[in-house]
């Protein structure tokens, strides 16, 4: 009977053990979806930047394309 106490002592004790992990894991995804939607944000900007200067780019070349006389 003391054995069977002490592995549902020893059972306890995992899940208790378990239950932690399960814890902590919740609160490093919690992190890493905020991580992820800062990203996101960064991202946008980034390619808003790089769709102005492309524009710009492309404006500036068939200006001076048509001051030399191009079509």
């Amino acid at each position: 009977m003391t054995e069977f106490m002490r592995d549902i002592g020893a059972h306890d004790e995992a899940i208790e053990t378990l239950k932690d992990e399960v814890r902590a894991m919740r609160k490093e995804l919690s992190q890493i979806k905020v991580i992820l939607s800062e990203t996101k944000g960064g991202l946008r900007v980034l390619l808003s930047v790089g769709s102005i200067g492309g524009a710009i780019g492309a404006a500036a070349v068939k200006f001076i394309s048509m001051m030399k006389g191009g079509a």
